[in-house]
């Protein structure tokens, strides 16, 4: 029993826990990272002019390429072109992943300023698509004037019936707003 406490203290203080405890900090982050980015991507509205998986793929490539040329730079001898392959195709992978939903993530960070608004708004069901195989029950579209562009959000038909009252024709909105999009904070039905 002693021997075995040894060894557990001698490995939790060694080298190898702490580059292991770092490493799955970092993937635990980015991990987080996507999930966060993701949820704030549902919320938000990007203009078209955007060429947004364009530059994503280019920042992947790029990033592939950085990793592809540190690991043939770094190498002790001439490396194989398979490994060179899978260095590049790890680096693309990581950068897409780091760059995924960065203009969301940016739209919400960075606004330019918070707007209300009334707008018109359209229900849907079912409701936008929600993963691979579902459907948020009900779908809430409104019309962003930033933008100028329609937003679904998902919504259910508990939340319509608490917060909608027959006649509410219109939806006030609060909004955070720049140049890239537009990021919807609240809404709430209103009487027109």
């Amino acid at each position: 029993m002693n021997l075995s406490y040894k060894k557990a203290k001698s490995y939790v203080f060694s080298k190898n826990f702490v580059v292991l405890a770092a490493v799955m900090t970092i993937l635990g982050l980015i991990m987080w990272y996507m999930l966060w980015a993701s949820a704030l991507s549902q919320s938000s509205v990007l203009i078209k002019t955007i060429p947004e998986y364009s530059l994503y793929l280019a920042f992947a490539a790029i990033l592939g390429l950085i990793a592809a040329g540190w690991s043939a730079y770094s190498a002790q001898r001439p490396i194989a072109i398979k490994p060179l392959l899978n260095t590049f195709a790890s680096g693309c992978c990581l950068g897409f992943i780091a760059i995924l939903n960065s203009f969301s993530v940016y739209v919400y960070l960075f606004p330019e300023k918070v707007i209300s608004y009334v707008s018109e708004y359209e229900v849907v069901f079912p409701g936008p698509a929600r993963g691979k195989y579902g459907h948020c029950e009900a779908g809430l579209w409104i019309k962003d004037v930033n933008t100028a562009q329609w937003i679904k959000l998902c919504t259910n038909k508990n939340a319509l019936y608490n917060h909608r009252k027959q006649g509410m024709d219109a939806v006030w909105v609060t909004a955070r707003i720049n140049k890239l999009g537009s990021y919807i904070v609240n809404y709430e039905f209103i009487y027109k």
